[in-house]
Formats: C-alpha cells, structure tokens, sequence
C-alpha cells in the first residue's frame, strides 16, 4: 500500500447524488485505489450507511462527522456521547419540537418522528437498522428533521453554539456536527494513526460541516456546487458532481 499520500471524501453532492454513485467519481476511486493510495470517507452519515454504498472501495470510513472511525472493517476509534451529554441535547430537541436519529454501531434510533418521517428513514437506511429504543447503546452522532424551512432555521439558531448543522438540501433532515469534535478531528487521529504529513493530504467536499476537513488537510478542494463559505477554504475549487469535479480535480492535482 502506498501511504504517502491520503484522500478524504464527502458522500453528499460530492461522492453520491442521493445515494447514487456518479461513473467518474467510481472510475476516480479505482485509479486511487489502483495506485495504492489511502483512501477514507468522511461524513456525517452512519458508518453502516456508507459501508453499504461503498464497500470496497477505499480504505476506510470517517463517519458521523468525525466521531467514528472504521479502517478495513475494523473499528479504530469511537468518540461516544455520554449519557449526560445526550440528556441535554434531547432537552433541546424536545423545545424546539423537531424529530432526531441517534446513529449507533450498526442500528439507529428515531424519536418523534412522523409516519412520513419514519417510512422515509426505515427506505433510505433499511428498515432492519431502525429501531426505536436505546436499549442502552452507545451513539455517536445524531439526524435532526424538522418540518419545514422556518422549522429548521429556528433549530439551526437555538443550536449554534452547540452544533454545526449540515441541511441535506432542504429535504427535511440535517445531520450534525458536535462543537469540540468534528470530521476534521476525525482526519487528525486517522494522520497520526497512519502517520501522514499535512502536505500529502487530499480533502474533497461542498457542504457546510466540510470547513472542518479543510481545516487539516494541505489541499482543499470545493465541488463546482459546493457553499460559497466552503469554496472561500479551498485551495482549488473543481467542477459539479455533474461535470466530473472529483476526476477532473485528480488530473489538476497530477494525482491521476
């Protein structure tokens, strides 16, 4: 394996389009992987959702934001809540009268959702990875879903010095990333697990809670469709999902 030079990628609206892999981004992935290089997911979705959509095609998974690591199917960190912790946030979403997704191991927990709500997680995440008791298990990130855009900017104020929301694009849902431990926390432990310089390594992302992975990479590169605050951090700003942006950014860098 060639560890000289590692690559992180977000899922949404830079890997996938609502769960769908575009042909040059898989085609991307195969030469990276062809050239040995290390290659890792960063999202804030569950570790088993991006297992599913990905398998073996990179190295391992950053997943809820930076709370959850996987390398090769092996676990190699996990940054719980603590009982404590999830007991005040549920105060909060309880107030602001908005559902959530604790995401777990391998299941995640809904709480006050709709049957809406619930029929669309049980068909995005599969209905066998839903449940809706804790049953005492650890979690390490959460959704939040609210009922419409008012809804969510109220959440997305009364949470500011709590969270980072990421909105999934108006949908509905907003994954979450905890002040004191992001996805760019996450990339710092996987650097000095692997023992990668700052200069060898490769971020690619459009949202939000992206800035984070900005923060501990050497080159920073924003979708053609990525949030303009997102695109001010970047090193290089590539093209849309749509028109190649991974592939093409790969050519740009001499990567590929």
């Amino acid at each position: 394996m060639n560890t000289n030079k590692i690559f992180f990628f977000d899922i949404d609206g830079t890997l996938a389009i609502h769960g769908k892999i575009p042909e040059s981004n898989l085609k991307a992935l195969e030469k990276l992987k062809e050239k040995g290089y290390l290659t890792f997911i960063c999202t804030g979705r569950a570790g088993y959702y991006a297992k599913k959509l990905f398998k073996n095609l990179v190295s391992g998974y950053i997943a809820c934001n930076g709370r959850y690591i996987i390398y090769h199917d092996e676990k190699i960190h996990g940054e719980q809540f603590s009982q404590d912790e999830l007991n005040n946030y549920k105060k909060d979403f309880q107030m602001l009268n908005c559902g959530y997704m604790l995401v777990s191991d391998e299941v995640s927990c809904i709480k006050n959702l709709n049957e809406k709500q619930t029929l669309e997680i049980q068909n995005e995440y599969g209905k066998e990875r839903i449940v809706f008791e804790e049953e005492d298990l650890p979690f390490y990130t959460f959704d939040l879903l609210y009922n419409d855009l008012d809804h969510r900017d109220k959440i997305i104020e009364h949470m500011k010095n709590k969270l980072v929301i990421n909105d999934h694009g108006g949908h509905g849902s907003a994954d979450c990333s905890t002040i004191g431990f992001d996805k760019g926390d996450g990339i710092a432990f996987v650097l000095k697990y692997f023992q990668i310089s700052k200069e060898n390594t490769y971020a690619f992302g459009d949202g939000y809670n992206d800035q984070a992975m900005f923060r501990e990479v050497g080159h920073s590169i924003a979708m053609g469709n990525a949030v303009e605050e997102l695109k001010e951090k970047a090193t290089y700003i590539t093209d849309s999902i749509e028109n190649h942006g991974i592939y093409n950014a790969l050519v740009h860098e001499k990567i590929i």
